[in-house]
């Protein structure tokens, strides 16, 4: 497998990728963030000291680990390296203070492993989610460094094809029961149960304070329908909706899954211009629609929300975080196609939630909910509860670490 891998490595590297950047400016800027990148690093870093290095592949991948992240800033001495795939993450501007250092992860060839590592010499190794890397990790076990796998699920495909390289970790922390009983089938047993961290990041929001007068004064006194993470299957029902009710007492926020200047331009096009941008200087307060447009603020404004609609359903397996609404009790509507996500069928099945297939359904449930303050009033107890049931246990984890 290591063979077979690396010479596939070797072609995504130096063929496809330069290939490919020639007709996509993302793959090219994902070439140039890369290039002298571990002189980059070796320049910055005191290759003397031991740090901790954590891996996530974007923005949401980070932002489901900054509860654990916390935690082990508070039980280790080292300094913090947190790497990124994508650029989702890495452009955040704002990351939490317990992380000293930000990079993009190297590509995954032997020589970048091995240079990498020599450079941060990592004391401890976290892994987030499905990332996983076997020169890094293979590299991390030939060192003696300890590696770990936190937020995992079991996939009946990578995870059998991976087999060699999870095996590898110390630990693999996974988040549901059933990933448990298909791994250790596998005849893998460094395997445990945590639960979700998505649920411990909603927890932390809650709490996390969001400035933003203008739009405090825009929602005062308005129903506010957030619409989060939007793709246009989901913006054809919302806009719909907006256009077919004319009450005046509702207003609406949709963040669109792409925020760049061409995304926004359609929606506004949609909708006959007469939006809002969170960007502006002034909301005309006769628009009864604003988009948000930019990244990493989503989280805070389910919180102005009477009825949330979480984008992404109506993709195979494209839904977006329904925790970031939920925790704040909000009444979550999404497409229907939800059954790889486990918080979203457990909520559907309390009653917190609802899956919509059309316009048409859209159209009833918000309707329902929109001015029944009673029935959203036992969602919200829902959905508090919920959250509160399925937080993971952090000290466990990090006592776990320790006891390696």
């Amino acid at each position: 497998m290591n063979i077979a891998y690396n010479i596939l490595i070797g072609i995504f590297k130096n063929i496809l990728l330069p290939t490919l950047s020639i007709f996509s400016d993302k793959i090219k800027s994902f070439l140039l963030v890369r290039v002298n990148l571990l002189g980059k690093i070796s320049s910055e870093i005191d290759i003397t000291k031991k740090h901790i290095w954590i891996h996530t592949s974007s923005l949401g991948e980070y932002e489901l680990a900054i509860p654990l992240i916390k935690e082990i800033k508070k039980n280790f001495n080292e300094k913090i390296i947190l790497t990124f795939f994508s650029e989702s993450g890495f452009k955040l501007k704002k990351r939490i203070k317990e992380i000293s250092y930000t990079y993009y992860l190297p590509i995954d060839t032997e020589y970048n492993a091995k240079e990498f590592i020599r450079i941060i010499n990592p004391n401890i190794s976290i892994f987030v989610k499905q990332e996983i890397w076997p020169n890094y990790i293979k590299e991390l076990e030939k060192k003696k460094i300890k590696s770990y796998l936190v937020n995992y699920t079991f996939n009946k495909v990578t995870s059998k094809i991976l087999y060699g390289t999870i095996k590898k970790f110390n630990k693999v922390y996974v988040q549901d029961k059933i990933s448990v009983e298909n791994i250790k089938r596998l005849g893998l047993n460094n395997v445990e149960y945590c639960g979700n961290l998505k649920f411990n990041r909603a927890f932390l929001q809650k709490d996390e304070v969001y400035k933003n007068d203008k739009l405090h004064r825009y929602l005062k006194g308005y129903k506010c329908i957030v619409c989060g993470s939007t793709w246009e299957k989901d913006e054809e029902i919302i806009i719909n909706y907006i256009k077919e009710n004319k009450v005046k007492d509702i207003k609406y926020i949709i963040a669109p899954h792409m925020v760049n200047k061409k995304n926004i331009e359609r929606i506004k096009n949609k909708l006959g211009n007469e939006v809002n941008l969170l960007s502006d200087n002034v909301y005309n307060i006769h628009y009864n629609v604003l988009l948000v447009d930019s990244i990493g603020v989503l989280k805070y404004i389910y919180k102005f929300a009477t009825i949330s609609y979480i984008g992404g359903g109506f993709i195979k397996k494209g839904l977006h975080n329904i925790l970031e609404s939920c925790i704040y009790g909000n009444p979550i509507i999404i497409g229907k196609n939800y059954k790889f996500f486990n918080e979203a069928k457990d909520l559907i099945n309390l009653k917190g939630g609802f899956s919509i297939k059309n316009s048409k359904e859209f159209n009833a449930i918000v309707n329902k909910l929109i001015f029944n303050e009673k029935k959203r009033n036992k969602i919200q107890i829902i959905n508090s509860k919920f959250i509160n049931d399925n937080l993971v246990s952090i000290n466990e984890i990090i006592k776990s670490i320790k006891n390696e």
